[in-house]
């Protein structure tokens, strides 16, 4: 359906990720934006991008409700475009058509997420497509766990964001301190998938991609030169690697993608090879490839939108982005001193390099200076904040195995009031 409109109204999923952030840049100035959120702090509603925030149940513990809260909002009329910034669009999937009668959407068909969304269905996928990736395999319990003797290796739980179910692990004693930590925080338990994984030659990078009913419109590579909590990009430089591009379309083709995606990988610069490790069905973190010159958002909104959206030009390569007070916090995470994030303070401050924030934009964006200020001054105050602060932010977007069990098996009365709802 084709709902062409100068200057849609807009509603993001949530306002505490950096996606969100992000996604915010990459708009149209001008458009109308509300967030959906359970925090009053959420960073996002510190924008002059931003219209107002709107309270909703948190989809980590309660996802029928908030799938209800969003049916009652979009059916209303007040919105053209419902934009997923992270791991709500498993939801919005799962009810897509009955959304598309209300609002634009540009999300994939629920089969298609259902393959990325696991990290230990994506491994599955990749070989299926022929796709290269480290050494990988899948246990299910503890036993066959512990018995894993090849290190250093990455232990991955099948549903986690933000890094937070991704540890390295160089040795035995770390693998059994590693498990524990997973079962204690309740994140794993005996017989759910969980993915073994081994290093890959390279460095990090990423590419971020947007599709229109499964054709390639833009794609942009990203090395990461400095990683923060759990190995997340914190320092990134556009990049052209061109098998890395037609391996993503291969990918879209396949699943028939609609709208936008990244995946995760290693790229051995020498052989040209990528070892792809993780995929995101969703915008990501987009900043990095708008000042390259592609802007994943607005495409996004325009194929939400129904109209045809033509082929993106490439990325400019050589251009970085970092992300600010973010790296602080993976900083503290890890043990920095307040000495120690002073420096990193003064040396964001003071950088000559032209690597621009992704997060922080006071000249377009002046409240976003709020967020920073007050993540700063906390972690100057208390370092060990930044833990808490690291989970009580990821709550608020994140989609546990738990929260996507329960979408997956909605009781039929629900998925009839959502369906009166929306049609």
């Amino acid at each position: 359906m084709n709902r062409t409109v100068e200057n849609p109204r807009i509603l993001l999923s949530e306002g505490s990720s950096n996606s969100a952030r992000q996604t915010l840049y990459g708009l149209a100035p001008g458009y109308p934006v509300d967030i959906l959120d359970p925090s009053p702090w959420c960073q996002c509603r510190f924008s002059t991008h931003v219209r107002r925030r709107i309270a909703c149940p948190q989809i980590a513990k309660d996802p029928i409700g908030y799938v209800r809260f969003v049916a009652r909002l979009v059916s209303e009329g007040r919105y053209d475009v419902l934009f997923p910034t992270h791991e709500q669009v498993y939801a919005f999937s799962r009810f897509r058509d009955l959304f598309q009668k209300r609002v634009g959407l540009a999300v994939p068909e629920f089969a298609a997420i259902q393959r990325v969304q696991s990290k230990a269905e994506f491994a599955v996928l990749m070989d299926e497509l022929g796709l290269p990736t480290p050494v990988t395999k899948i246990v299910h319990t503890q036993s066959e766990l512990l018995a894993h003797d090849d290190f250093p290796c990455f232990i991955k739980v099948a549903h986690s964001t933000a890094s937070l179910g991704v540890e390295r692990v160089g040795n035995a004693t770390e693998l059994r301190q590693t498990v524990t930590r997973f079962t204690e925080a309740d994140v794993w338990w005996e017989g759910q998938p969980i993915v073994i994984q081994q290093p890959a030659p390279g460095r990090q990078a990423e590419v971020s991609a947007v599709f229109q009913d499964g054709r390639l419109v833009g794609a942009a590579c990203a090395d990461v030169l400095a990683t923060g909590i759990g190995g997340g990009p914190a320092l990134r430089r556009t990049a052209i690697h061109p098998p890395v591009l037609e391996h993503v379309e291969r990918f879209g083709n396949t699943l028939n993608w609609n709208g936008p995606v990244s995946l995760e990988y290693f790229y051995d610069a020498e052989s040209q090879q990528p070892f792809y490790i993780e995929c995101n069905p969703r915008i990501g973190e987009s900043f990095n490839a708008l000042l390259g010159g592609v802007n994943l958002c607005e495409a996004t909104v325009r194929i939400a939108l129904g109209e045809r959206v033509e082929r993106l030009p490439a990325v400019q390569p050589g251009v970085l982005s970092h992300n600010g007070f973010i790296v602080m916090i993976a900083d503290a995470y890890n043990g920095a001193s307040r000495g120690q994030l002073l420096r990193k303070l003064w040396h964001h401050w003071t950088r000559q390099d032209g690597c621009e924030s992704e997060m922080t934009r006071p000249a377009e964006d002046l409240l976003s200076l709020i967020p920073a200020t007050a993540v700063i001054t906390m972690l100057l105050v208390n370092p060990k904040s930044a833990r808490d602060l690291a989970k009580g932010t990821v709550d608020n977007y994140s989609l546990p195995h738990a929260a996507a069990q329960r979408i997956d098996e909605m009781p039929q009365d629900v998925i009839a009031e959502i369906q009166t709802i929306l049609l």
